[in-house]
């Protein structure tokens, strides 16, 4: 699994602008958030599953809501993507060695087969 390109950082006008879209409502307790009191702006389906970071995947909510009901079950979720996106070892092989697994050779004794030559119907 490869590494996820960094998050770009979020401007305050689209803080702002995400803020008055939800009506400064915490989306996870639905109490409207105060003036002066921490909010974050936070991503419904987390960025490191989705990398959506498009307006419609980002809602409001206060900080002490976010961290108590929601950054755990998004690090749950985001371990349990990674386990299930791992390679096997068979898939990581045929990477490595240019896209095939090799199979054991053929042993490399001398035949002795046949034995006896074989007689010709000649009498």
């Amino acid at each position: 699994m490869t590494a996820a390109p960094p998050r770009p950082s979020m401007s305050k006008a689209r803080r702002v602008r995400i803020f008055v879209k939800e009506d400064g409502r915490c989306y996870l307790c639905s109490q409207k958030i105060k003036i002066g009191e921490l909010f974050e702006v936070e991503h419904v389906i987390p960025w490191a599953l989705s990398q959506d970071d498009s307006d419609d995947n980002l809602k409001v909510a206060h900080t002490v809501c976010h961290r108590k009901l929601k950054t755990g079950d998004d690090m749950a979720r985001i371990a349990k993507a990674k386990r299930q996106g791992r390679e096997t070892g068979q898939q990581a092989r045929r990477q490595v060695k240019g896209g095939s697994i090799p199979s054991r050779p053929f042993p490399k004794t001398k035949t002795t087969w046949p034995k006896r030559p074989f007689k010709r119907g000649d009498t």
